[in-house]
């Protein structure tokens, strides 16, 4: 009898053990997908998301300034702004700031005057300081400077147009533009996001060759252009590719892509295949690291 129980014993600890090694197992692209893992997460319109941008409009204009002028242009789905109100009396100040004994304001007075209008306009534009990445400050029209954000709160980087936040301001500190295709409740989202990125099958970027792909080139004329030998496609990077889809406009999808670069003569692109499904989702021409965003390809709307 002791033998017998001690036989039991050690099959359960065994069984026990071999749960546990199976629950820590990190995932990996040779394993298959499970039937019902998500392809992609949805974000849906909020009137709560936007009744918040709308009440941090009035606290960045201040309550007077806004009740006088009209409400900012709010994109649809993430309810981020796409532009100030072409009829504004009071456009929005950055904090001062004052640091050194300089008569005018340093690089990191700026920064910090940025970062605080950021954190006080978090809802309106969708992302904490925290969760941006200054990308460059450039020289705009009549002295004032322009400060371009990127979104880096996801585990891999946003694509499509989204993730941006840009700021034109003057020496004295008035914004003149401001506009965000930020994604708002990232931190959520991107929890939301690991057991798509679970698991993938494995791309092959040869498989695009001879598919025409359709996409906006910098000029802002649509193209189409068909994949050949000549374009030296690989597989760059996993990309977090939203999508507003068509037959849903209050709907934005989130999905899991795999960017793939060809740059054959007709110059570079690059192309957006769903890591789960296969599917191409867009394409965008130039670099998506340092095309500027006023030349990028504009969110695109997936078709069923």
């Amino acid at each position: 009898m002791n033998r017998t129980l001690r036989t039991l014993t050690l099959i359960c600890l065994a069984a026990a053990l071999c749960s546990c090694a199976a629950a820590t197992r990190p995932a990996s692209p040779d394993r298959p997908r499970a039937a019902d893992a998500p392809k992609f997460v949805a974000v849906d319109a909020s009137e709560e998301r936007r009744t918040a941008a709308l009440a941090s409009w009035k606290t960045v204009v201040g309550g007077q300034a806004a009740s006088d002028s009209p409400a900012p242009e709010l994109r649809p789905v993430t309810a981020t702004i796409s532009a100030l109100p072409s009829r504004l009396d009071a456009p929005p100040r950055m904090p001062l700031v004052v640091i050194s004994d300089e008569k005018t304001q340093t690089e990191e007075e700026t920064r910090e005057s940025l970062r605080r209008f950021i954190q006080t306009a978090a809802p309106l534009i969708g992302a904490d300081p925290k969760e941006l990445s200054l990308v460059e400050v450039t020289e705009a029209q009549n002295g004032a400077r322009t400060a371009r954000y990127r979104q880096s709160a996801f585990q891999y980087p946003l694509r499509n147009g989204y993730g941006e936040v840009s700021i034109t301001f003057t020496e004295d500190l008035r914004v003149l533009a401001l506009s965000s295709t930020a994604v708002p409740d990232a931190e959520r989202l991107r929890r939301a996001l690991v057991p798509v990125a679970q698991n993938l099958p494995a791309f092959d970027a040869n498989v695009l060759l001879n598919r025409a792909v359709t996409y906006t080139d910098r000029a802002g004329a649509r193209q189409t252009r068909t994949l050949t030998q000549a374009d030296p496609l690989n597989a760059r990077q996993l990309v977090v590719y939203p999508v507003q889809n068509s037959s849903n406009p209050s709907t934005l999808e989130l999905h899991v892509a795999w960017e793939a670069a060809g740059g054959g003569p007709s110059g570079a692109l690059y192309v957006y295949v769903d890591a789960v499904t296969g599917e191409v989702l867009g394409a965008a021409e130039g670099s998506p690291e340092v095309t500027p965003q006023a030349n990028r390809t504009p969110p695109t709307e997936r078709k069923q």
